[in-house]
């Protein structure tokens, strides 16, 4: 079974939509770049319940112990500097190993 590592994303109103588009293509796109991420995928909520994030990142890694090879990997670097551009408020990140 995978292991799971979860973002909540708050991203600023004032940022254009194409920039936003482009961040998420770039997350949706690691799995190409990083061999050993089983999927990545990243969206917009369509919910208005709670406090809201406006998006969230699901990526499923091999295994547990590939999360800091995966935090340090370049694709991983690259777009997280882009994250860092679009977001207003710090993200929230959960990571679980869905075997157990």
């Amino acid at each position: 079974m995978p292991f799971i590592h979860i973002v909540l994303l708050p991203v600023r109103r004032d940022i254009q939509k194409k920039v936003v588009d482009q961040v998420v293509t770039q997350l949706n796109e690691l799995g190409s770049h990083i061999p050993y991420v089983l999927s990545s995928r990243c969206g917009e909520t369509v919910t208005t319940r709670g406090k809201q994030y406006t998006h969230a990142l699901v990526v499923e890694l091999e295994k547990g112990d590939q999360l800091s090879a995966y935090a340090n990997h370049p694709a991983h670097l690259a777009v997280l500097a882009d994250i860092k551009q679009i977001i207003c408020e710090e993200t929230i990140a959960m990571d679980f190993d869905s075997a157990v």
